[in-house]
């Protein structure tokens, strides 16, 4: 199996690292204590490519596939803020436009999401459900040759920012149906941004939806098989988030090595000490792992292997655990300092705490996994 990336790959992945260095890094804790991204962030990503990179040309895309996502998440992510979500947002979302959509549909969206003027969101997560479709109590109901929508939805990321969203809905026969709706406007409200423990800029909002007109042409896919489009974009986003927790682990394992090359006892640094240095070389054998895992999954997924979207579980089940064990092993190497705001690593350690929960649970893709292997 051929592991080298090629020249485009390689410089994309410098490209993102500069520009998560130059236009991030500075504002990674204005950020995180804010929990909003810079507004002229999008721009700045559209300008150099990083949305839209597996749709194709004619609808605003590079065409550059899902490992050079992966590639371009992962640099994002080194910050430790919620920045990466805006690359991984406007990919993954009109990728499933790109591939349930009419054309009408791809035409009339997708451009948008690249060229920076439209946050991509998803809104299926409800008050009382986050994995089963079976328990929307958000309803569309047609009427004419449109639908109206009414109920409300929870950690909508981006669900306040202008643009498009996604949206999973119960139809008349209470089956799962997706449309594209435009965020703002009559009948849509977005009052509330929740506060999270980590990533901030996430910017994951409470949705209201109150006869929210939808034309009928805004129907994703076939009525009532909104899942597919799910499991499809939820398999996407796993890959992101683990391309984001390999960022994540490896600004934890570069923060531990600066810390105890500099930390002193009796005279000379804590690196010196055969245990810290075991500590260092777990770490980044845990990390390798979790990168390739990562990394042949996205190039699973451009070949469209029959099975990526269960490789996309078992790379979440692996991945996220053994990243946020680098992460923590780096915060044991801080020491006490690992525990103030004052040093990196506690920006890190919040980032990666959601990880296990959001885009389903680890328990869920162990379902999902098991389930496969006994057919």
């Amino acid at each position: 199996m051929d592991f080298n990336m090629t020249a485009e790959q390689f410089a994309i992945q410098k490209v993102a690292r500069e520009f998560s260095r130059r236009e991030i890094e500075p504002v990674a804790d204005k950020i995180d204590r804010e929990g909003r991204l810079p507004d002229d962030l999008i721009k700045k990503c559209a300008k150099n490519e990083f949305l839209g990179m597996t749709l194709p040309k004619k609808y605003g895309g590079s065409e550059v596939g899902n490992l050079a996502c992966v590639l371009a998440i992962e640099q994002m992510a080194y910050s430790g803020t919620g920045a990466w979500w805006l690359v991984g947002f406007n990919n993954s979302i009109p990728a499933s436009i790109a591939h349930f959509g009419s054309e009408t549909i791809k035409k009339k969206y997708l451009n948008s999401f690249c060229d920076g003027s439209a946050y991509a969101s998803i809104q299926f997560t409800e008050a009382e459900t986050g994995s089963d479709p079976a328990a929307l109590t958000t309803t569309s109901v047609a009427q004419e040759n449109s639908y109206l929508i009414n109920g409300m939805k929870r950690f909508s990321t981006f669900g306040a920012r202008p643009g498009y969203a996604v949206i999973y809905t119960k139809d008349e026969q209470g089956k799962c149906t997706a449309f594209v709706i435009q965020k703002g406007g009559k009948g849509y409200a977005a009052p509330k941004v929740v506060e999270l423990m980590g990533g901030g800029g996430m910017e994951a909002a409470d949705v209201y939806l109150e006869n929210l007109r939808v034309p009928e042409a805004n129907l994703l896919g076939e009525k009532g098989k909104g899942t597919e489009i799910l499991l499809f974009w939820i398999a996407t986003e796993k890959i992101e988030q683990c391309a984001a927790s390999v960022g994540i682990a490896q600004a934890a394992l570069d923060e531990a090595v600066k810390y105890v090359k500099t930390r002193m006892s009796k005279g000379r640094p804590v690196s010196a000490m055969q245990g810290i240095r075991w500590m260092l070389a777990d770490m980044q054998a845990k990390l390798e792992a979790c990168r390739w895992l990562t990394y042949k999954t996205a190039f699973s997924q451009d070949q469209n292997a029959p099975n990526w979207q269960t490789e996309a579980a078992t790379a979440k089940l692996f991945v996220v655990p053994a990243a946020t064990e680098v992460v923590e092993m780096s915060r044991r190497l801080h020491g006490a300092y690992g525990y103030t705001k004052e040093f990196k690593i506690e920006r890190l350690y919040r980032a990666m705490a959601g990880f296990s929960v959001i885009a389903t649970s680890l328990e869920i893709n162990r379902s999902i996994v098991g389930g496969t292997m006994v057919g």
